[in-house]
Parts: structure tokens; C-alpha cells; sequence
């Protein structure tokens, strides 16, 4: 078990939970590295999110229609950047439910979507919309949590990814045509990390304007992210929860107007100024204000496919 903390039980004898003979208090019995994950704290770092895009006037539509395990709050540091520097932030949140339909009229005037950490899945209409908002010249930034390991959050785009790591046929058309993948587990290195085993330092995997001034990011509770232009990578001696594989895993990717990253922790305002993690979102900011947009098609066909239903 990558988690262990041992518990004293009533079975050693009262004495002994009492604090004499010789007994051991909890924190004794506590393996420093493997803490839970869920008692981390960020290391403490104060920032400020620059954004050098002149642009104004975009609109971003935020995901909140498949139950997205993140509140306004947690997005704030994304939100002030975005409407301090005269952008519009809409949330979509359909009064019929999410469908494809409803996803395409949100995007139809948008310049911008964001999904964090969903649960439910997209159906294949909504999907079939991401793909005509990508056409369209439209960018989209899906930032996820590990899917297995038992601490929260969703796949990206809630992609119902497997153990495998294989995407499900519904969502293939948003990921598979811009090669990228998105696998499960959270990535931990109980030998080089910050403060705990989930918080780990990723770095530049080489040059591009979402890492432009960027020397380390911290991620907290990670998961892989794998594509043709990966551009933030853990040390080699990360492994996988669900594998124990250790590699230099990749925890940002991009493929044309999709950008794809590993952890959604990065803009909560816990942990958006740590280390260079402001200037990481205020290169995101500047990603989703620069684009140039073109009309979309209006929704055709069945939004056929799963629902929103909670992922397994």
C-alpha cells in the first residue's frame, strides 16, 4: 500500500493506550512517507498572475454541467485573471442537462472552453461540439485528477478512461484525431518531492509559449498526459500509482488549440502561486485569449451515446 498508517489498537493492552509502559503514540507509528495524501498542504508562496495577451473582450465558457469536482471558489485565480483583464467568463450549466445541443449553442459566441475535473461524461454529441469548436478555431483547456486511487476528481473530460489507459469509443473523436491520451492513477515519488509524496515538481520538457518563462511548476496529485507535444514532465524517478512504473511522466500536453493538463489543483488559489505555478496560468490565460474564432456548425444528427452519467 502506498498510503500506510498504522494505528495503535485497543488489542495491545490498556497500559499501553493509556501512554504508559512503554507504549507507542500514533505519530510514532507513522511512516513519514507515505502521509495520505489528503493531510498535504501546499507550501506556502505568495504571487501574482500576469497576462500579456493585449487582447480583450473574449468570452470563455467554464464547464459546470457534469458535475465537476471543482467550485467557482477553487477557479478564482483563473476568473480574476480572465475578467480583470476585460474578458467575459460564462458557466455552463444547461436548465435541461448537458447534451450536444446545449454545449454547441454555449460555444456558438465563445472564444474559449474550460472543463475541470468533471465526473459525468460527455455524450457523443457533446463531443462531436468540442470537435466543431476545435474546427472552428476555438480553444479548449481540459484539466483533470487522477480517476483511480481514491482521491477524487475527474478524468479529463471525464473520458472514461480505463486502468489501460484507453479511451471510450464516445470521446474518441475529441482526443484520438489530436493524439492525445490521458491515463489513471496519480503520479507520487516518495525520494524527491515537496512536502509530500503527491507534490511533485515538473519541469519544462521544452520550448513553448505555455511554459515561456517557466523554471518548475508543483503539481499535487497528478495524473499522466501523454501526446506528441508534451510540455511539462516529472523527474524520472516519479512513479504511477496504479503501476509502479517509475518514468518521466508528462503532466501538460498540447495538440493545436487543445491543451491537455494533468492536475486542476494548479489553479486553486492554494496552489496557484507556488513555485512558478502563476506564471504556468497566466500563459494559460493568454492560450485561451488568443485565438481566432470562425462561425461553428449548428448541431445535426442524435446526441446518441452516454449521458450524463457518473463515471465508474
Amino acid at each position: 500500500m502506498l498510503v500506510a498508517v498504522v494505528i495503535a489498537s485497543a488489542i495491545v493492552g490498556g497500559g499501553m493506550l493509556a501512554g504508559g509502559g512503554g507504549g507507542y503514540s500514533p505519530s510514532e507509528l507513522t511512516v513519514e512517507e507515505h502521509q495520505s495524501v489528503d493531510i498535504a498542504s501546499p507550501p506556502a508562496e505568495e504571487g501574482s498572475i500576469d497576462v500579456s495577451a493585449a487582447t480583450s473582450g473574449k468570452v470563455v465558457v467554464i464547464d459546470a454541467a457534469h458535475q465537476n469536482n471543482v467550485d467557482e471558489i477553487q477557479l478564482r485565480p483563473l476568473v480574476n485573471a480572465l475578467t480583470e483583464n476585460g474578458h467575459s467568463v460564462r458557466f455552463y450549466r444547461p436548465d435541461r442537462g448537458p447534451s450536444g445541443e446545449a454545449l454547441n449553442k454555449a460555444l456558438q459566441d465563445a472564444d474559449a472552453f474550460v472543463s475541470v475535473a468533471p465526473d459525468n461524461r460527455f455524450s457523443t454529441g457533446e463531443a462531436k461540439s468540442v470537435e466543431d469548436f476545435l474546427d472552428a478555431g476555438g480553444r479548449v483547456l481540459a484539466a483533470g485528477e487522477p480517476e483511480t486511487g481514491g482521491l477524487g476528481g475527474g478524468s479529463i473530460f471525464s473520458i472514461s478512461v480505463s486502468r489501460g489507459g484507453a479511451t471510450s469509443a464516445e470521446f474518441a473523436p475529441a482526443l484520438s484525431p489530436h493524439g492525445l491520451t490521458v491515463g489513471s492513477g496519480y503520479l507520487y515519488d516518495t525520494t524527491d518531492n515537496v512536502n509530500n509524496h503527491a507534490n511533485l515538481r515538473v519541469s519544462p520538457a521544452g520550448e513553448s509559449d505555455l511554459t515561456a518563462g517557466v523554471e518548475e511548476v508543483v503539481v499535487h496529485e497528478a495524473t499522466p498526459v501523454t501526446g506528441e507535444n508534451v510540455l511539462l514532465r516529472t523527474d524520472s524517478s516519479t512513479e504511477l500509482s496504479t503501476t509502479r512504473d517509475a518514468s518521466d511522466y508528462g503532466v501538460l500536453a498540447q495538440s493545436g488549440n487543445l491543451a491537455v493538463l494533468g492536475d486542476s489543483s494548479v489553479l486553486d488559489p492554494d496552489w496557484a502561486y507556488v513555485a512558478d505555478n502563476e506564471v504556468l496560468v497566466g500563459n494559460l490565460v493568454d492560450y485561451l485569449v488568443t485565438g481566432e474564432r470562425t462561425p461553428m456548425p449548428e448541431p445535426s444528427g442524435s446526441d446518441s451515446g452516454p449521458g450524463p452519467a457518473p463515471r465508474r
